[in-house]
């Protein structure tokens, strides 16, 4: 038979778009290379977005079911020190909460959510080419060790960072921003509760460390490292996770024991040179839609689905699959998606740079010390970096403007005490901001022409934001502090 849609990959961008279509009376067929249930390194907090999009599909009873947690705040440690405990805004559309759920159990819900809504799966389906003719699309894999072949009007890729379907597009992978990530299970960790832990340090920056743990003391640690060709991965980056284990977390970890070994994966962040052609959509990792200011890719995913699914209906209804009508699929995602993702570029394209990580982390850590008295800048800075705000509401003037802490004692919270009371923070803030600048600047002046291209690159997505801005179709809609769902 020939599918209305074939999706490749069973991820959360793969199963939700296929119990989307599904749901519309599309036949859809999911494909995925292995069985499930199966592991997928990820952090495995789902966060209110994400939990937004879990009740659009219908599943998020099941999903809580299964949790061990619900948290509201984050510690924030930045070179070892705790600079802040924040939570979720809690005056927008998504929860202000999240959840912890391992993917082995959470994808496995959301393809079993997929069956349920009409979709068929095919476990152990290599896919190998996609080939676009012009009444269908030919699907060539390795089925349980047999080549075959299956036919659909649309084949939509949600196969990851090393997407087949991508690949087929003429799509080149991993040729811009990537981050690499390693990450561990632990039990019997020593928390009071469930909890989240974020890791800023000189010695994996750009990128982060976490700490995810729920009720019964079991614990998601992971380090994640952006790199490009320009600034490549660190040569030793195990060696830096397994520092952080025994330097870092030596007080949770001195009662646990590691389930299983450490495990890696990586996201990237960068525009492919195309996310639809006649008959082929991609979403999720597959079209590179990761959050680049987080790395959050869960909820990016399924929002993804949902407009390919949406596009997916009307073309099959037109009976007309060509990219003229399947670019509608790419403009709803640049119109609504497309500012925020591009600021969360720009900023790591700055991070990007290890010339400037003290001055990044010298910047972001008096910006924490601010959120600690104004719970309003808190509720800013952390919705911005979790993404439930608009992020790029923080290059708006205005929006900005009304976010900065209208309270003294965050502005003071720079001016240290000694133990005598007296002030010394001005001298220090100098200092500290001369240093890591003097820092940058001689590095930079070390590899000029590096520098030079570097900061084309930055001047560039400066530009195209500022584009967007001025254009007004890009800029979020509703009040400056919402981001508003589809």
């Amino acid at each position: 038979m020939t599918y209305d849609v074939i999706v490749v990959g069973a991820g959360p961008g793969g199963s939700s778009t296929a119990a989307f279509t599904a749901r519309k009376g599309l036949s859809t067929l999911i494909l995925d290379r292995t069985d499930f249930p199966r592991d997928k390194v990820c952090g495995d907090g789902l966060t209110p977005q994400a939990l937004y999009w879990l009740d659009q599909l219908g599943c998020i009873d099941e999903v809580l079911t299964h949790t061990k947690s619900c948290i509201k705040t984050c510690d924030l440690f930045i070179n070892g020190e705790l600079l802040l405990t924040g939570g979720f805004p809690n005056s927008t559309q998504y929860p202000d909460f999240c959840v912890l759920l391992d993917r082995r159990r959470f994808d496995h819900i959301l393809l079993q959510h997929a069956v349920d809504s009409g979709a068929k799966f095919q476990a152990h389906s290599l896919v190998r080419e996609i080939h676009q003719k012009p009444d269908h699309a030919r699907v060539v894999l390795d089925h349980k060790g047999q080549r075959t072949e299956v036919q659909g009007k649309i084949v939509i890729g949600a196969d990851g960072v090393s997407s087949v379907v991508s690949r087929s597009m003429g799509n080149v992978l991993k040729n811009g921003a990537t981050a690499l990530s390693l990450r561990a299970y632990y039990q019997n960790v020593d928390a009071e509760g469930a909890q989240i832990k974020v890791y800023f340090d000189e010695r994996f920056f750009p990128g982060y460390a976490w700490v995810f743990v729920d009720d019964d003391g079991f614990a998601n640690i992971g380090l994640g490292y952006a790199f490009d060709k320009p600034f490549p991965m660190i040569p030793n980056l195990k060696q830096v996770f397994q520092d952080f284990l025994d330097h870092d977390l030596g007080h949770l970890l001195r009662h646990a024991s590691r389930c299983g070994a450490v495990s890696g994966g990586a996201v990237s962040f960068f525009k492919p040179k195309a996310i639809v052609a006649d008959r082929v959509m991609l979403v999720g990792d597959a079209a590179n839609q990761a959050d680049p200011l987080n790395g959050g890719g869960i909820h990016k995913a399924m929002e993804g689905a949902y407009l390919a699914a949406e596009t997916a209906h009307q073309a099959v209804l037109q009976g007309d699959c060509s990219v003229r009508v399947l670019q509608q699929y790419q403009m709803q995602w640049e119109q609504q998606f497309d500012l925020d993702w591009r600021t969360g570029e720009l900023f790591l394209s700055v991070a990007k740079n290890p010339d400037l990580k003290e001055f990044c982390l010298f910047v972001l850590a008096n910006i924490a010390r601010m959120t600690t008295h104004d719970r309003q800048f808190q509720e800013f800075c952390s919705g911005v970096f979790s993404g439930v705000l608009s992020q790029n509401i923080c290059l708006v003037p205005q929006a900005l403007f009304h976010a900065m802490p209208r309270n003294p004692a965050a502005w003071l919270a720079m001016l240290q005490l000694d133990e005598k009371g007296v002030v010394t923070g001005p001298l220090s803030l100098a200092t500290d901001a001369l240093t890591s600048s003097a820092k940058a600047s001689s590095r930079m002046l070390m590899n000029p022409w590096q520098s030079l291209n570097w900061s084309l690159e930055v001047m560039t997505k400066v530009l195209r934001l500022a584009r967007g801005h001025a254009e007004g179709s890009l800029t979020p809609t509703g009040t400056a502090l919402t981001k508003c769902p589809i």
